[in-house]
């Protein structure tokens, strides 16, 4: 059951990273306030006749028990947090962006111990602070120090505001989860939609802007990260609880690596180096480790038996 977590958190991770890259791509073609509006409007297609089909919801009964949480994370988790991180990418690199995110870890295990007086083990500890020593390895291609002289700009500290708002989504996503998943989803992206609603009329769609490539952006934004990460990390903090979950969003800089050698940048040392700190300090906060020595003292102990 854990390990179906663990992969749903790292492909949730896995399709944030591409959001970064297409994202930033998106917002050449689309304003930040048409972008967040079709990639949830697309969304919301998606999932409703799935929902209904797989989950078969009572839709208004959900609506009137709920309505309260379902608007809270809609303003959160898809309004405010899309339009701040597509707002900020037009400002600063997707790199920064990543380096940013590898933060939210930190804050979220803060405030998980300060309001859900969650516990974390020493290792666990460690895992977090090796993973973020492996992002920063892979961000300044192994010169650590680097990151004090990075150039920061607006579009960094909205990106910190967004990361954020995530850590509090991310938090009290345990408040819904007598929620079926898929419906969920579906309800959040469709009330961040008409709360978009207004907005578009203050930005208008220039069409003659818009490109084969930045449609294609839409369309992934609206698959991928809308309703494939946000299933999978719900799924995976609903049984995972968020401070382990969150560890895991310290791969996104190494998949924002990997999707960068695919369209041809090159790959260097220092992200791999990197990417498998990340991997060690993610086993250490998932305490793989110590299940694993567990196991082998198990053996052992049946071993010594045996012979004796």
């Amino acid at each position: 059951m854990k390990t179906r977590a663990w992969i749903f958190l790292v492909l949730a991770n896995l399709f944030w990273a591409g959001n970064l890259i297409f994202g930033k791509s998106v917002t050449s073609d689309f304003h930040p306030i048409w972008a967040s509006f079709l990639r949830w409007a697309i969304a919301a297609v998606v999932l409703i006749p799935i929902a209904q089909l797989v989950e078969k919801p009572n839709w208004l009964k959900i609506w009137k028990n709920n309505w309260g949480i379902l608007l809270f994370f809609s303003l959160v988790g898809v309004v405010s947090y899309t339009l701040l991180t597509y707002t900020a990418l037009q400002h600063t690199s997707s790199t920064n962006g990543s380096l940013i995110n590898s933060l939210t870890p930190a804050v979220m295990i803060v405030l998980s111990l300060l309001f859900l007086k969650d516990k974390i083990t020493v290792w666990q500890g460690v895992g977090l602070v090796l993973s973020f020593l492996g992002v920063l390895t892979v961000l300044t291609k192994g010169h650590l120090l680097g990151v004090f002289s990075t150039h920061y700009n607006q579009g960094d500290g909205i990106l910190m505001v967004a990361a954020f708002l995530w850590a509090i989504y991310s938090i009290i996503s345990k408040r819904v989860q007598h929620l079926p998943p898929i419906t969920f989803v579906a309800f959040t992206a469709s009330i961040g939609d008409v709360c978009m609603l207004p907005l578009l009329f203050i930005q208008p769609l220039h069409k003659e802007h818009i490109t084969a490539f930045g449609i294609t952006g839409i369309i992934y934004l609206g698959l991928f990260p809308s309703i494939g990460s946000f299933l999978f990390w719900n799924q995976g903090i609903k049984e995972l609880g968020p401070s382990k979950a969150s560890i895991t969003m310290n791969l996104m800089p190494i998949f924002t690596a990997i999707i960068s050698l695919m369209v041809g940048q090159e790959l260097l040392v220092s992200q791999i180096v990197g990417g498998v700190i990340v991997i060690v300090g993610m086993l250490l906060s998932a305490n793989l480790m110590d299940r694993a020595r567990g196991a082998i003292t198990k053996t052992i102990t049946k071993r010594r038996t045996g012979m004796t």
